[in-house]
C-alpha cells in the first residue's frame, strides 16, 4: 500500500458484514492471493461507489441509499466501455 494520507474513521457494522469481509479475505488467501485487511475491502467498496453516478437527493434512509446504489450499478458502464460504444 502506498503512503497515502489516510484518516482513521470509526464505523459500526453488523456481525454478518464483518463475517462477509473475513470470508472474502480468507478466500483470497486460500486461492493464491493475499489476506485482505477489512480496511482494504471497505476502501475498495467506497472507491467503487465514488465511480458511480448515485442520485443522493433527498435520501432518508439506509434502505433508500441501497436502492439508489443498485440503480446506479445497473446503469454503470466503465469509461473505457463507453468510449468503445461511442466509436462504433
Amino acid at each position: 500500500m502506498a503512503n497515502k494520507p489516510y484518516i482513521r474513521v470509526p464505523i459500526t457494522m453488523t456481525d454478518k458484514m464483518i463475517n462477509f469481509m473475513e470470508t472474502m479475505s480468507m478466500k483470497s488467501k486460500v486461492t493464491g492471493g493475499r489476506k485482505l485487511p477489512n480496511t482494504a475491502i471497505v476502501r475498495a467498496a467506497v472507491s467503487m461507489l465514488m465511480a458511480l453516478d448515485i442520485d443522493a437527493n433527498n435520501i432518508r434512509s439506509e434502505e433508500e441509499l441501497k436502492s439508489r446504489i443498485a440503480d446506479a450499478v445497473a446503469k454503470y458502464r466503465p469509461k473505457a466501455v463507453a468510449r468503445k460504444a461511442r466509436k462504433k
